[in-house]
């Protein structure tokens, strides 16, 4: 009923547009990117008649008069635009594609730049799941929306806080966000972003002319052959950080006279040795994208890329190996083996993707966009395992001086740090060890048993693949001047493989597929030990799968309606969304911890959602606006958190339902001729959220999954942002925010152990008040540009960031019930708790950075630019860009310190010089 009523009002707003039919239309781009200028005002001068350009950059006004007229558009940030036009009684004129010159140089000049910023910045975030490198994509005016997607980055800032399953990527409006996190991983692209260039962003809640959006925003990237500007564009950079060279090309033909467009474009990023020690970097990719316009109706477009990548990488440690070595860059993952370095933590992807699309325009102002796409997701990641053998990592707690000097063995503790300081070979992987236990093995056998030549230590590969189908159909229609309509339906079908294959046996014959903690705690039970009863005590090689293998297959598909009203004094939007999703497990491993529920396909889970969101802007007198956005949604549980030991069982969490969001904003903005700016207030609560993590438990000695469900998270704050052209060439822009994001209740864990030896456990989890970690919540930067006389470009900013938090353990924060018999005052007891309770804050980081750079005009074809953009001039080392609590607890002393925090750092200064042509 509500939804009827929804499309009658609709409907009402068409019937008075049907005999307004004088005037024009049209869309207005950016010249540079072809990214639609949204807010333009246009207007037709001797008639006194305007319009405001949608999301989309469309604009019509049907009730002019026939006769010549003179056509301005005026929008911020760009030079005006005027055209003579001659309108003609009873028809609406299309005038096509309108360019308009962006104003400011810098934004032109600083292309090549923010691509390098955008590709290190994912680099440095692929391991986690911020939503950071999201911010990155879009193009956007918004002075504070600038700042948080550049200048916070060395500390993973987060918008809002929101994780990257917040916010929508599309790709010629087919949604890319995956199934099993919510996220899109850019990785995919394959640093190819001159090829990914043109994108459209609908900040937050704001409406989207191509999707319904999500509280963290939403980007469309636009790769229609046709819409790339003839010619060649290349660039050679050389930068210091993960990798040192990176070459890229890109040639577009533009539509020529036959409806033909083709764009292609290589890339190829490489290090020897990237600034951390032991890191590689190797990775090639390949675009191209083919258009063909039939007629001003119909169009198909087919864009395809793949980059496979192999990059070595390092991991978090601890602040005690980090002083060790005087190396807050130091990484535990490489060791020497036959005078190389050889790491343990080899990260390869290849994620081939092919898009294709079929644009009908049936008539002026409406367009229906359908997409279908395919992506192969390849990505594995290597790591050690080891049976019944010392552990191989250095930086292994036990290999620790803290470790002896808690036993109060002083002697141990000196020794430890000696080698630690002095002796390289100590502090990182001994190859040579690993083989050669793995050779005595070979010959002697192990265990006491001369015939069994298993492996002690392997090189495993950590498996994380999909295959998607994705299609997306997108209707954008204009009802009449001032209301445009925007509907889309979209399906996702997702089939996920996890499993582990033997990367190397290090020498060994093979590797036996048992679990080893159940080989411990049951000896007498050879079932449990079994990671696949059809195939007991198996022997593995290279190449071959074990351990865990199993499918997850998903289905989602949603349908979404907007309307957006654009009046005199009065932007309004408002939309629904309503959606299904399901998933399944299928295992292909019987395991002996669940020889019941662990084999074939498991019960399907449903879950239906929906949508509500609205938004309206006052224009106050044309330079002054006030906006506000509204929206609640409910959201299916993603399904690589749905469950609670999937590598084990069929065992989804208890009750496993819907997410619940609830978020709004409002701000207030000014747009001067030399002033302008906006300040923003923002409340988020979301509920019924889940959390998984997995870790090595000691109180029971096996590997444990913990599952948090129920959580309810508040994310709440001020974003300001200004910029002031002291003059036309030279502008002043400060930006800062001030949140906080916390838990606000006590959520329910449960802890799972692979092993089998105890059933899942369920207990309350102290949470509340504690803050969200993993980002900044209180971030500011003041920078200065210049657009110097014969094209000289130069930049300086300052970016101070704080409050960002340890990422909290949830074992740390279960109920100790015998707590006081190791404390049993009163003082002593809440004085431990109080420890105990205490979050640790990462350091407060300030960072200063500078860029300049040259344009120059060969001739009137060709131009080259010159880059060079410096980070972080003061060289500072000790910037902690995130920090993690351990799975591990003492729960023999409750020494918080014993198992302390692991830690991960940014490099100190960085350097980026790009060289670039274009003709």
């Amino acid at each position: 009923m509500r939804l009827k009523l929804f499309l009658l009002l609709l409907l009402t707003a068409v019937i008075p547009s049907l005999a307004q039919t004088t005037g024009v239309a049209g869309t207005v781009v950016d010249s540079n990117t072809g990214v639609p200028v949204s807010g333009a005002t246009v207007m037709l001068d001797n008639q006194g008649l305007q319009a405001t350009t949608d999301p989309s950059g469309e604009f019509r006004i049907s009730t002019a008069k026939a006769g010549d007229d003179m056509l301005v558009i005026v929008a911020y940030g760009y030079q005006d635009v005027t055209m003579n036009v001659n309108i003609v009684n009873g028809v609406i004129d299309n005038l096509g594609i309108i360019k308009m010159l962006d104003s400011n140089l810098n934004n032109v000049f600083y292309e090549d730049q923010n691509d390098m910023l955008f590709d290190q910045n994912l680099l440095e975030d692929e391991e986690g799941s911020a939503q950071s490198i999201a911010a990155l994509t879009g193009a956007s005016d918004d002075v504070y929306y600038n700042s948080a997607s550049y200048d916070f980055q060395p500390m993973r800032f987060r918008i809002r806080g929101y994780d990257s399953k917040y916010s929508e990527t599309y790709i010629n409006g087919v949604n890319f966000n995956d199934m099993a996190r919510g996220r899109f991983n850019y990785s995919t692209l394959g640093g190819m972003n001159r090829a990914f260039r043109d994108r459209t962003a609908a900040l937050g809640l704001g409406a989207a002319a191509f999707g319904f959006g999500n509280i963290g925003g939403a980007t469309d990237i636009n790769t229609r052959a046709s819409h790339y500007a003839p010619g060649f564009n290349g660039s050679l950079a050389y930068t210091n950080s993960n990798y040192m060279l990176r070459a890229m090309a890109m040639y577009s033909t533009g539509l020529n006279k036959n409806g033909w467009a083709f764009t292609v474009s290589a890339i190829g990023r490489y290090a020897n040795e990237g600034v951390i020690d032991g890191t590689f970097y190797n990775s090639f990719g390949l675009f191209a994208s083919l258009e063909k316009v039939f007629n001003d109706k119909h169009s198909l477009n087919l864009t395809v890329w793949g980059a496979p990548t192999q990059r070595a990488t390092n991991s978090a440690t601890y602040e005690e190996a980090y002083q060790l070595t005087g190396n807050n860059l130091y990484n535990p993952n490489w060791g020497w083996q036959n005078g190389e370095k050889r790491s343990s933590k080899i990260v390869e992807t290849f994620d081939p993707t092919a898009v294709l699309n079929w644009i009908w325009k049936p008539k002026n102002g409406t367009t229906l966009n359908t997409g279908a796409a395919f992506r192969a997701v390849n990505y594995s990641t290597s790591a050690l395992n080891w049976y019944n053998a010392a552990d191989p990592r250095p930086d292994y707690y036990r290999y620790l001086p803290s470790y002896f000097r808690a036993l109060g063995n002083e002697e141990a503790a000196e020794l430890y740090t000696d080698l630690w300081r002095h002796d390289e070979s100590f502090r990182q992987i001994n190859w040579d060890n690993l083989y050669q236990a793995n050779y005595l093995n070979n010959q002697f056998g192990r265990g006491g048993n001369p015939d069994n030549h298993s492996s002690s230590y392997i090189l495993e590969n950590r498996h994380s693949n999909q295959l998607n189908f994705m299609f997306n159909s997108l209707l954008n229609h204009r009802l009449n001047d001032n209301m445009t309509l925007q509907a889309g339906v979209s399906f996702n079908y997702t089939r996920a493989h996890y499993y582990k294959t033997i990367r190397d046996l290090l020498g060994g014959e093979y590797w036996l597929d048992i679990d080893q903690y159940s080989e411990r705690d049951f000896p007498s039970d050879p079932q449990m030990l079994q990671n696949d009863l059809r195939n007991p005590s198996r022997r593995v090689g290279k190449g071959d799968t074990f351990g865990y293998d199993y499918y997850i297959n998903a289905l989602h598909g949603d349908f979404w309606l907007q309307n957006i009203i654009t009046l005199p004094q009065w932007d309004i939007n408002y939309g629904l969304k309503i959606g299904y999703t399901q998933f399944f497990r299928d295992g292909q491993m019987q395991n002996g911890r669940a020889p019941e529920n662990s084999y074939g396909k498991g019960a399907t889970h449903r879950f239906d959602t929906g949508a509500l969101k609205a938004g309206a802007t006052y224009k106050i007198d044309g330079r002054n606006f006030i906006s506000a956005h509204a929206g609640y949604e409910t959201v299916a549980p993603l399904f690589e958190y749905a469950y609670i030991s999937p590598r084990i069982k069929d065992t989804a969490i208890d009750g496993l339902q819907n997410e619940r969001i609830l978020s709004g904003d409002i701000s207030y903005s000014w747009n001067y001729r030399r002033f302008r700016g906006a300040i923003t207030g923002f409340w988020t609560e979301m509920f019924d959220q889940t959390e998984r993590s997995s870790f090595y438990d000691d109180q029971y000695s096996t590997f444990m999954n913990y599952v948090l469900k129920g959580v309810h998270t508040r994310y709440k704050g001020i974003e300001i942002g200004a910029a002031y052209k002291i003059t036309p060439s030279l502008t002043l822009s400060a930006a800062a925010t001030f949140a906080r994001y916390q838990y606000k209740n006590r959520p329910e864990g449960t802890r799972s152990y692979e092993n089998g030896m105890m059933d899942d456990i369920n207990q309350t989890v102290y949470l509340k008040n504690f803050y969200i970690g993993g980002t900044p919540q209180t971030a500011a930067n003041i920078g200065i540009d210049w657009a110097a006389p014969k094209s000289w470009f130069f930049n300086v900013n300052a970016s101070w960031m704080g409050d960002a938090y340890v990422n909290l353990s949830p074992i740390r924060h279960e109920a100790l019930p015998d707590l006081w018999e190791k404390y049993p005052t009163l003082e002593e007891l809440e004085a431990k708790m109080g420890q105990l309770a205490e979050q640790d804050k990462l350091k407060d980081a300030f960072v200063l950075n500078a860029s300049v750079g040259k344009l120059v005009y060969i001739n009137r074809k060709i131009s080259m630019n010159f880059n060079l953009n410096v980070e972080n001039i003061l060289n500072n080392k000790n910037i902690q860009t995130y920090a993690y609590q351990q799975g591990r607890f003492d729960y023999t002393n409750y020494d918080s310190t014993k198992y302390p925090n692991k830690y991960f750092y940014a490099q100190g200064i960085k350097v980026y010089l790009n060289v670039g042509i274009r003709f």
